[in-house]
């Protein structure tokens, strides 16, 4: 079975129904301060499963799509018929590990909530920049440019929007899925960490 597929279909059955359904998005998305009064802890899951609208909806798609098919067949690959499952676990650690940082600082805050996939989705996206870091990927999907440099204007931007706050999409989750995914994807297969400098090393070379 591809897990990816399965993750990319319900995410996106499951955004558009909410879309026209107000009372399942607020029961789905993150709310750290409903997390800590009513111990919903399903929520730090659930959330990813909830978009902003379509162009969210659609980023986080394409992207999963983009890089999850390949770094599932290299679990395949290293582990056998059980290298699915370790994908679905790093996208799901990426995705709790994302919300933490919020949790603790918004759990008093009745106002805080976020939505979207990015935690998991960013820890993918990054497992694979730390498999391939000199792989081109496209800025503004036209514009190559090397995988490590296209993760730092990425974190550069998660960070500048999220400081910003002006919507409710998880910028924040962006950085902190992006470190959980690589810190997974080592723990793994620690071997990724040389390879990752030897190919960056590559390029003095």
């Amino acid at each position: 079975m591809n897990i990816n597929l399965v993750l990319l279909a319900s995410i996106g059955l499951v955004s558009y129904i909410c879309f026209g359904n107000r009372e399942m998005f607020h029961k789905l998305l993150f709310s750290p301060n409903t997390i800590n009064r009513e111990k919903q802890w399903y929520r730090f899951l659930s959330s990813a499963w909830v978009h902003a609208d379509l162009t969210h909806l659609f980023f986080n798609l394409f992207v999963l799509y983009s890089f999850g098919n390949f770094l599932e067949t290299v679990f395949q690959n290293w582990f056998g018929t059980t290298g699915s499952l370790y994908y679905l676990f790093l996208f799901i650690a990426s995705t709790l590990i994302a919300h933490l940082p919020s949790y603790i600082k918004h759990k008093d805050n009745f106002n805080y909530s976020a939505v979207g996939a990015s935690g998991g989705v960013s820890g993918v996206l990054f497992a694979t920049i730390l498999l391939q870091p000199l792989d081109p990927l496209y800025l503004f999907a036209i514009i190559p440019i090397p995988g490590i440099v296209f993760g730092v204007l990425y974190l550069v931007y998660s960070k500048y929007m999220a400081n910003k706050s002006l919507d409710n999409i998880g910028h924040g989750a962006h950085i902190w899925g992006s470190l959980g995914g690589m810190a997974i994807l080592i723990v793994f297969q620690p071997q990724v960490v040389v390879q990752f400098l030897e190919q960056l090393a590559s390029i003095f070379i």
